[in-house]
């Protein structure tokens, strides 16, 4: 206090915090008489621009709508104890499941969201009540409560006492091309960003169950939207002007983002901030479908062709993941190549190149040979049900559901083929030198002789080889830049389609930010500097078109 007495400084701000229902509120306290510095509490009219983050696939707690009980809780990555007693349990319970297990639990029809996940507020300032009241809790802490926490804190202290401050001040103004902008996209500037500060930035969190189509999700979260973010600031005593808001997403949650403003045609949303979206899709899910996840995700999320198949398979979400007919302008990515790494013929002497006429849906997911998503003997894990009295019948009924379902998934690709909100901004990973493969190309090796043109006589393994003899085909890692899960082909698509900025991050990326170094983890996308400053970027810029502020009237 005596430091604050004798500083020349002839005002003193009065620093704000938040209630429990999130609203600002300010702490003072009496100083001695002899400190006649003025007090100033820095108030503005209250207006707010609510950021809604959409986490991936996999991200959002889910629970049994009968019931009540947790279904879906993956392990938060920390040192804590807490943590550390949850991978066990997750490990101790998801380990011991099968495929039929896994089927009948995670049906998407059975399943809602789960709000009630642990939470960490970080640097947010607010309490945990108000953050799970702004749906914090539904998500995977680990990997998204620290953004949203950042993203809350930097938004609440843009301007102080007439002045830029702190991030905003230096690192917020620097050229996005810095950061490997592709568009030419300008800097921020200090009316802009005085323009934001008018403002108040909420971070609200919505999750969605990720087994369901997209469409469908994209339906629930205008309904959360409205009738939870929205009606917040409509119920407050006065009303808080609230008209639009921001959209951050995640993944696939990027997915759900398009196909809400793009499909669903909802026009409450100002602009969309859009991390790694699999724009056009991902080899990867193939790879999974085939031979099971890799490294400790196998535990929990399945660790062959068929724990993953039984599920993966009567998810319309993941399987709308699988690469669009436009993916890579409708080239082929998935190859059948001999020892030496030369692509093999078929019998009428064509390339085994697919897709080649740009339709994945026949030539490989509804594909009943070998090298299909779904070859013909892992028919049998689309429905394991108890009802197999019939068995051929059963198959060929589980086969046709099967195929219907990727029917729908090719109608949500072409309704969605390069649609994108008009403010939009993206960034992605193109790292061509991480240890883990982007599976850019999917490739099946081995020796010629032993590739047939429709069945195969071996066995499937289900983790991507085949046993009939040496050298039979085998999946190999086909290296690429991306992300660990997303290939930068469909990382940049959105640019090609005209966003208005996007963002390449990583060793193939431009600007002093990306020099000399490497890219970021899929999942981990959001704990990288790189990401961040993309985001609070695109934040600011779209807040420009917020015009329900009083001064704006």
């Amino acid at each position: 206090m005596q430091n604050e007495r004798n500083s020349s400084d002839p005002e003193v701000v009065i620093s704000r915090t938040r209630d429990i229902d999130g609203r600002p509120v300010f702490d003072t306290h009496l100083t001695p008489t002899e400190d006649t510095r003025t007090k100033v509490i820095e108030t503005k009219l209250p207006a707010v621009i609510p950021i809604v983050f959409l986490p991936g696939i996999m991200g959002t707690n889910l629970k049994n709508k009968k019931t009540g009980n947790a279904v879906w809780r993956p392990p938060n990555m920390s040192l804590n104890l807490a943590d550390i007693l949850g991978v066990v349990a997750a490990l101790a319970t998801w380990g011991i499941r099968g495929p039929k297990q896994r089927q009948q639990i995670l049906k998407a029809e059975d399943l809602t969201v789960d709000d009630g996940g642990s939470i960490d507020v970080g640097e947010s300032g607010l309490a945990k009540e108000t953050a799970r009241k702004r749906g914090w809790g539904s998500v995977l802490r680990t990997s998204y409560n620290p953004v949203m926490g950042l993203l809350e804190a930097r938004t609440s202290r843009i301007v102080a006492n007439r002045t830029l401050q702190g991030w905003w001040s230096t690192e917020g103004l620097r050229p996005p091309g810095d950061y490997g902008e592709e568009t030419g996209q300008p800097p921020l500037t200090e009316p802009e960003l005085m323009k934001a500060a008018r403002y108040d930035f909420d971070v609200w969190c919505a999750g969605y169950n990720w087994l369901q189509s997209n469409r469908k999700s994209a339906e629930d979260v205008r309904q959360y939207i409205e009738n939870t973010v929205l009606r917040h600031y409509r119920e407050q005593k006065p009303p808080v002007p609230a008209d639009k808001v921001i959209l951050v997403t995640h993944s696939m949650g990027g997915l759900v983002a398009r196909a809400l403003t793009n499909l669903v045609g909802y026009e409450k949303v100002l602009g969309v901030v859009h991390g790694v979206l699999p724009a056009t899709g991902a080899p990867a899910i193939y790879h999974h479908m085939r031979a099971g996840y890799e490294g400790p995700e196998q535990l929990i999320l399945g660790s062959n062709a068929g724990e993953v198949t039984a599920v993966v398979a009567n998810s319309a979400g993941a399987l709308e993941l699988c690469p669009t007919f436009d993916h890579r302008d409708g080239q082929a990515w998935l190859f059948l190549q001999n020892e030496p790494g030369e692509v093999v013929m078929d019998t009428e002497g064509l390339p085994c190149a697919f897709p080649r006429a740009g339709n994945p849906y026949d030539e490989i997911y509804k594909n009943p040979a070998w090298y299909g998503l779904v070859p013909e003997p892992n028919t049998k894990f689309l429905n394991l049900s108890e009802d197999l009295s019939n068995y051929e019948y059963a198959k060929a009924a589980s086969r046709s559901t099967f195929e219907e379902l990727i029917d729908q998934v090719a109608r949500f690709h072409r309704d969605l083929a390069g649609q994108y909100h008009p403010e939009t901004y993206v960034h992605y990973g193109a790292d061509g030198s991480r240890p883990m493969h982007s599976w850019q190309d999917i490739v099946w090796r081995g020796n010629p002789n032993a590739f047939p043109t429709s069945a195969f006589p071996a066995s499937d393994d289900g983790n991507g080889s085949y046993r009939a003899s040496n050298n039979a085909p085998a999946l190999t890692a086909a290296r690429g830049q991306g992300d660990g899960t997303v290939p930068a082909f469909s990382g940049e698509a959105p640019r090609d389609a005209g966003v208005v900025a996007s963002f390449r991050h990583g060793s193939d990326g431009a600007g002093s930010e990306n020099a000399d170094r490497k890219g970021y983890d899929h999942q981990g996308s959001y704990n990288d500097p790189r990401a961040r400053w993309a985001t609070l970027y695109g934040i600011a810029k779209i807040s420009q078109l917020a015009d329900w502020h009083s001064s704006e009237k």
